[in-house]
């Protein structure tokens, strides 16, 4: 996986966050802007952009209903996964959970659980690990990754960015298999998809590497290559009045990476809120206060914009408008729909965390805005 520093207490305060995170957001006093999540939570949080556009990218898509899937659907009781240009289909049954990685013998007062059954993988780039070092276990080769011993393995998917960037090793396509573990690996586009499989998943394994497929719109209509990706805090290149709709079909939630330049795949995972869920959600957006925040600006850098945003597409009659999300930064945080900022609420964030869809660092007012009651250790 792609490595990215991440800015961390100290190792004793990070340490007894890991099994704090399991639960809630942790508490962030001032001094200390940046959460780290330890685990991938489903949790608060319904975001859309903040900040002025600065009008002078033209690779932005002039609009927003461009992004057409012309995927098929998957079988009957399979789903779709997306990850930068690469698409997957996996088993339904296949839950979220986040895999083990080298500081799985990391615990404060009782042993840490990992998933035993099949599960795709939450960590994506960024997610932090903690520096330790927990007893090695010599096995090769090692078909998990992180040296994690074979007890804590159950067969899952994940990603990874191809060529991989910052030193870190390329594991090549093909097969391997040891002791009755088989780990398949496929270059599709700008991403690797990895499955790790016992023997008893090893046809379902089969099946997800040969559905995998590029494509530059995923399944619930977000693209691989966003404009969000071009950072400071850019608003939509199409604005609108998130006032003026009356209704919503469905919103997409697709989550970015903005160090990846605009034009290249920045894509990490999206999800597709529809029916009542997308009503509630647009209702609370509008109900958010005009301004954007929750921000402390004194707390960070400014030359800064944070590592992830997130494009929600909302959808009605066949109709779709683009509306951005910023939330793990000190200032520019809120709901911008290239008219009118809002403010992150309670109300509003609880939404757009599911699945895929997580935050691993990020500035502790707009977690607090998402869920004051896990923050203050309430939850």
């Amino acid at each position: 996986m792609r490595a990215r520093p991440v800015r961390a207490p100290r190792t004793s305060a990070v340490t007894r966050l890991v099994e704090a995170a399991r639960r809630a957001w942790p508490r962030v006093p001032r001094a200390a802007v940046w959460v780290l999540v330890a685990v991938a939570l489903v949790i608060g949080g319904t975001l859309l952009t903040v900040g002025r556009a600065d009008g002078d990218d033209e690779t932005v898509r002039p609009e927003a209903a461009r992004a057409v899937s012309d995927l098929p659907a998957p079988a009957p009781q399979w789903r779709l996964e997306s990850f930068l240009d690469a698409v997957v289909e996996v088993p339904a049954s296949w839950g979220y959970a986040p895999a083990p990685a080298s500081d799985w013998c990391a615990a404060t007062e009782q042993p840490r659980v990992f998933p035993e059954q099949p599960y795709v993988n939450t960590r994506g780039p960024g997610a932090p690990v903690l520096m330790i070092a927990c007893p090695p276990t010599g096995a090769a080769p090692d078909l998990h990754g992180g040296d994690v011993p074979r007890e804590h393995w159950a067969p899952h998917v994940w990603f990874a960015a191809t060529p991989a960037a910052g030193g870190v090793e390329e594991v090549p396509d093909g097969r391997v298999s040891t002791e009755g573990w088989t780990r398949l690996v496929r270059t599709v586009g700008s991403a690797k998809v990895f499955v790790l499989t016992d023997d008893a998943h090893l046809g379902e394994a089969e099946r997800i590497i040969a559905s995998a497929r590029q494509s530059a719109v995923d399944q619930h209509g977000c693209a691989a290559s966003s404009p969000i990706q071009a950072g400071r805090f850019v608003s939509p290149p199409a604005p609108f009045d998130l006032a003026r709709l009356d209704t919503v079909d469905s919103v997409a939630v697709c989550h970015y990476d903005l160090s990846r330049p605009v034009g290249t795949p920045g894509l990490l995972a999206s999800h597709e809120l529809g029916g009542a869920g997308a009503t509630a959600l647009l209702a609370a957006i509008q109900a958010a206060p005009v301004g954007g925040g929750p921000d402390t600006p004194d707390t960070c850098v400014t030359e800064r914009w944070g590592d992830t945003g997130i494009v929600l597409r909302l959808t009605a009659d066949g109709s779709s408008r683009e509306a951005y999300v910023y939330y793990d930064w000190c200032f520019g945080n809120g709901i911008d729909d290239g008219t009118t900022r809002r403010a992150l609420t309670p109300e509003n964030c609880g939404p757009l965390w599911s699945g895929r869809v997580v935050v691993w660092s990020g500035s502790g007012a707009p977690f607090a805005a998402c869920d004051p009651a896990a923050v203050s250790g309430k939850a």
